[in-house]
């Protein structure tokens, strides 16, 4: 299986992603995981990834445009997968929801931060949104 995870963060994943049981599938060839910075995808000049909610409201939001010409680029020609949103709004996340996403060929992870993602970038990129739990945390890694 292939995972790829958008994020503005992609440091974070270095030794968990190749630590532990992870490690060793990907040892193995059992699976590949990429974390992909969003960040060098923004048209904007420094690169930022956030601004504020389109049609007004508390916080900043990640844009749209950096988000999906990253998905784009980690899809390439050839995706056979899901595009997956991490959200707090997103339907929990349950052993059998992981037992059949193990199925798909492939993975897009897209960790939100802010306020969110613009509404825009999951209706034109997310297959689905999912969450990990009632609680709060700093970001969708």
């Amino acid at each position: 299986m292939k995972i790829k995870i958008l994020t503005i963060f992609p440091d974070m994943f270095d030794s968990v992603m190749h630590s532990s049981i992870l490690g060793r599938a990907q040892a193995a060839g059992l699976l590949s995981v990429e974390a992909i910075d969003i960040r060098p995808f923004s048209a904007r000049k420094h690169k930022n990834t956030d601004d504020d909610p389109f049609g007004g409201g508390a916080g900043m939001v990640m844009l749209a445009q950096p988000i999906v010409d990253a998905m784009r680029a980690a899809m390439g020609e050839d995706f056979h997968g899901k595009r997956l949103y991490m959200s707090p709004r997103g339907a929990t996340l349950t052993q059998k929801k992981v037992e059949a996403l193990a199925q798909e060929e492939e993975l897009i992870l897209l960790c939100g931060h802010y306020e969110g993602v613009d509404q825009r970038a999951i209706d034109l990129c997310i297959d689905e949104e999912l969450s990990i739990g009632d609680y709060v945390l700093t970001g969708g890694e």
